[in-house]
């Protein structure tokens, strides 16, 4: 069985990836569908709502008017529009206005919002997962349950989250300080909340903790008695 769906999983990552050569061009994008563009340095793509940067050696295919399909590489995204970006991980789409680094590497994508709200459906799984600004998540493989693996949001690292999106930013500095400014008040806020999801997460473990202490320490109890009780017995029975 799990033979059967690794050759699954197979198939579907040469599905993704597999784009025939002379599909893969410069200048339909905007223009004609299916298109897809290798990027041999960093290269900017834009549409209607939509500005995708790539990192050199990425790859990105738009297979339909409601789909871009992020292939490999790394990806800086701005959206305004309910366009789909696919990857057989998960499908990430933007409610309102905004703005995430995305990088596919073969068995993971890796989502980091920078602005507005993100929503992503993991593959096998209808919820829909909301990524707010400041945070990231990982999505995997899919596992036994038929669902992708989606590690638990972090807060984003500041240093590495700025450098990657510098690297990729389409615009001009002075355009992007601003942007950043902005970004630095939502990301302490992200923080703060990451701090005090993981103080609950800790104290569900320790009350867990106690609880399972407790029944233990009860469960010994009943024993106590029970073995208390079998010796009254024993011992009425053999004065």
């Amino acid at each position: 069985m799990r033979s059967l769906r690794l050759c699954a999983l197979a198939a579907l990552f040469c599905i993704d990836v597999h784009v025939k050569a002379e599909t893969v061009t410069h200048d339909c994008w905007g223009k004609k569908i299916p298109c897809a563009v290798q990027a041999h340095e960093r290269k900017v793509l834009t549409q209607k709502d939509i500005v995708v940067s790539l990192k050199a050696g990425s790859l990105v295919e738009q297979r339909n008017e409601e789909t871009i399909q992020l292939v490999s590489g790394r990806f800086y995204i701005e959206a305004s529009s309910p366009i789909k970006f696919a990857t057989p991980e998960a499908k990430i789409w933007c409610e309102g206005e905004c703005k995430g680094l995305f990088e596919r590497s073969p068995l993971k994508l890796q989502i980091k919002s920078l602005e507005g709200h993100w929503l992503a459906q993991r593959t096998g799984e209808q919820q829909t997962y909301t990524i707010p600004a400041g945070f990231q998540i990982g999505v995997s493989e899919v596992v036994t349950d038929g669902a992708a693996e989606m590690d638990f949001p972090q807060s984003l690292p500041w240093l590495p989250t700025v450098s990657e999106w510098a690297s990729l930013y389409p615009g001009k500095v002075e355009e992007f300080k601003p942007t950043l400014v902005k970004f630095r008040e939502v990301w302490k806020e992200a923080v703060e909340a990451v701090s005090v999801m993981h103080e609950q997460v800790v104290h569900r473990a320790i009350a867990s903790n106690e609880q399972t202490q407790a029944k233990e320490r009860a469960r010994r109890a009943a024993l106590e008695r029970e073995d208390k009780s079998l010796r009254d017995m024993f011992r009425d029975k053999n004065p």
